[in-house]
């Protein structure tokens, strides 16, 4: 019968190793992947002051500017043009983005949802293809301050 020698794993035990290596490198390629498909564009904002403020903890999420005075910071907005991401989702972005420029609240001005169709060129039979619909959102809102 013949041994391995000590310093060599038997052919079994190597393609094990190899394939228990290969399996975390895998894994985080296939999250990171998911992670960009899944993630909408970063929201644009639009300063609508030249004052700073430290970021906030909390915001308030408002139908409609408040009674009370306030001072509008920012103008935000996202947009899906892919229509994977929830409306949610999007809110949570801008909700985000609000914090770090120090909102107290945001108000939500527009929720738009468009439904169009892909056209792609098909080349098996040389003509354009209607594809399937895609649904993309886009949410607006004003980052506001509240004047105390």
């Amino acid at each position: 019968m013949t041994r391995p020698s000590p310093g060599l794993a038997p052919p079994f035990k190597r393609a094990a190793l190899v394939r228990g290596a290969c399996l975390p490198a895998l894994l985080s390629i296939a999250i990171g992947l998911a992670s960009c498909a899944a993630a909408p564009p970063a929201p644009q904002i639009q300063r609508l002051t030249a004052e700073s403020f430290a970021p906030s903890q909390t915001v308030d999420l408002l139908a409609a500017p408040p009674a009370a005075p306030y001072l509008a910071i920012a103008r935000l907005q996202v947009a899906d043009p892919t229509g994977t991401a929830a409306r949610d989702q999007l809110i949570a972005q801008l909700v985000q983005a609000a914090k770090s420029l120090g909102a107290e609240a945001l108000v939500i001005e527009q929720v738009q949802r468009e439904d169009s169709a892909r056209i792609a060129f098909d080349p098996a039979g040389g003509q354009m293809q209607g594809g399937p619909q895609v649904a993309s959102t886009t949410v607006s809102a004003l980052a506001i301050r509240y004047r105390h």
